[in-house]
């Protein structure tokens, strides 16, 4: 499999999992349906903007996306709402939330580490 067919594979099945449709993803990233067909069957490579703007639209790292082994059970998918009724907007919303909460993850596991090796 090439990187395109595993980052294809991996858009795809958070996608799936957390919902949304190809259509929603699109408007959300202001592209054609048909674009982020081709990203999924891994026939044309992502632009690295759009990468990033999904991997925090998914609450993952753009660097998850690159996993052959993609482990979604470890992937916090949790959603409270019912993803056919959102609208790009909402989308926007979602990723720039998951963006601060995956920054202050980060953050937490930086100063604790700091703190262990003090």
């Amino acid at each position: 499999m090439n990187q395109n067919q595993i980052i294809g594979k991996n858009l795809q099945a958070l996608r799936k999992k957390l919902g949304f449709t190809q259509d929603q993803v699109a408007e959300y990233l202001a592209i054609i349906r048909e674009e982020i067909s081709y990203f999924e069957n891994g026939n044309r490579s992502i632009p690295s903007h759009l990468m990033s703007k999904l991997a925090y639209l998914y609450g993952v790292d753009a660097y998850d996306l690159y996993e052959e082994n993609l482990n979604l059970a470890n992937v916090n998918l949790a959603l409270a709402f019912r993803a056919e009724s959102l609208k790009p907007a909402d989308l926007v919303q979602i990723a720039q939330f998951k963006k601060i909460v995956m920054n202050y993850l980060r953050m937490k596991t930086l100063i604790t580490n700091e703190s262990v090796s003090s």
